[in-house]
């Protein structure tokens, strides 16, 4: 587990294709990782880059903005490893709240985020699209 560098936004953009459906392109990748304000983990397996984890902060809050693995990593436990990591370093820059946002029919990764301790907090309506679908607002102190 690593920071990203400014190289790996390639690769990062190609897990998100292929894992999310509203994917972050490479430019978005390359912005968020010269973002002080952001932090770009990444998780490599034997072929590359295998998942990533992308957090904003301000003062004692972050937000998890996307988290993808690659197809052929997953159920590994690439996802809880790189989410656990994060975490981890949250303390460094003083993070003491998490927050994210996830599809009300994702079960697996709500089951993911409440393993690592998250609750639901509240909902935010039609907040997808393709569906329409609600979000869940998750929240852990750490």
């Amino acid at each position: 587990m690593r920071l990203a560098q400014p190289e790996d936004a390639d690769a990062l953009a190609e897990i998100s294709r292929r894992s999310l459906h509203y994917a972050w392109s490479e430019r978005d990748f390359l912005i968020t990782i010269k973002n002080p304000q952001a932090k770009v983990y990444l998780a490599e397996g034997s072929d590359g880059a295998a998942g990533y984890v992308v957090l904003y902060h301000a003062a004692d809050e972050g937000e998890i903005a996307s988290v993808g693995v690659h197809p052929s990593q997953r159920r590994r436990g690439i996802g809880s490893r790189i989410l656990g990591y994060m975490m981890e370093q949250c303390g460094t820059f003083g993070v003491k709240k998490l927050f994210l946002e996830v599809r009300e029919s994702n079960d697996a990764a709500q089951g993911l985020y409440e393993s690592f301790g998250f609750l639901r907090v509240g909902v935010r309506k039609d907040f997808y699209d393709s569906p329409k679908e609600d979000a869940f607002l998750m929240m852990r102190i750490l």
